[in-house]
């Protein structure tokens, strides 16, 4: 398995406000990825996605590390991301007198040969199978909700004025709805997870040519944050990409 990742602020934004991690096994393979995009415009958007990243990452490295035999990865895996959300509700709470924080989330585990995702807000997975591209997640925000009632094309939502507005996010409220989705993971595959910053700026057709050029996956993720800086660099940009 090969795998790489990568984060950049962009050309606009001051600072950073994206957090990612790939947890590894006790052997140093890749079981975990996470993607998380603190909410822009809100007090606090990057500690929502840091806590987020660590929280989950932390419960999964525990449960490996412990071997406890009464559990699965996945269990696990789903308990930290409801764990996270609640601590990061009860910090906006304490230390922001209630002012609303929060994050997307889009995560991925492996455990045997299936991979578990878990996604809240409008950060992507996609797949990439036999050369071609699925997007297998939804996106929980206004401008999706329009395309889906076929009031806009992609290309229109893609520049809307509310484009970043989302309807659900991690730590935004104290009882949140999680899409999980599982798939096979078979060999040859592609995944990709990234946060809006790159998917606002190249369509999945972009995507995919440059994920399947004979390149390594970090000159691929280099040259997609390249090009997401040349058509304007306003958001955060974060991927990880990872090969079968």
């Amino acid at each position: 398995m090969e795998y790489a990742a990568i984060s950049d602020k962009g050309i606009i934004r001051e600072q950073n406000e994206d957090f990612w991690n790939i947890v590894l096994d006790l052997n140093e393979n890749p079981i975990a990825f996470i993607v998380a995009d603190g909410m822009g415009g809100h007090q606090a958007g990057d500690v929502a996605s840091r806590m987020a990243v660590e929280i989950i990452s932390d419960e999964i490295s525990r449960f490996i590390e412990s071997k406890d035999a009464g559990s699965s990865l996945s269990m696990v895996f789903e308990k930290a991301i409801y764990k996270a959300n609640e601590e990061i509700y009860r910090y906006s709470v304490v230390f922001l007198g209630g002012a609303s924080i929060g994050t997307t989330l889009t995560a991925g585990i492996i455990e045997g040969n299936i991979l578990t995702i878990a996604h809240i807000g409008d950060s992507r997975f996609y797949i990439i199978r036999e050369g071609k591209i699925k997007k297998l997640t939804r996106d929980h925000s206004f401008v999706e909700e329009l395309v889906e009632k076929g009031i806009l094309d992609q290309e229109e939502a893609n520049k809307h004025p509310l484009r970043n507005q989302i309807t659900r996010a991690l730590g935004y409220e104290e009882q949140i709805q999680i899409d999980f989705y599982k798939i096979e993971v078979k060999k040859q595959d592609t995944y990709l997870f990234c946060t809006d910053g790159l998917t606002m700026k190249m369509s999945s057709l972009e995507l995919l040519s440059i994920l399947l050029q004979e390149k390594t996956l970090d000159e691929i993720l280099k040259s997609m944050v390249e090009l997401a800086n040349e058509r304007g660099g306003d958001d955060n940009i974060t991927a990880i990409a990872v090969r079968i």
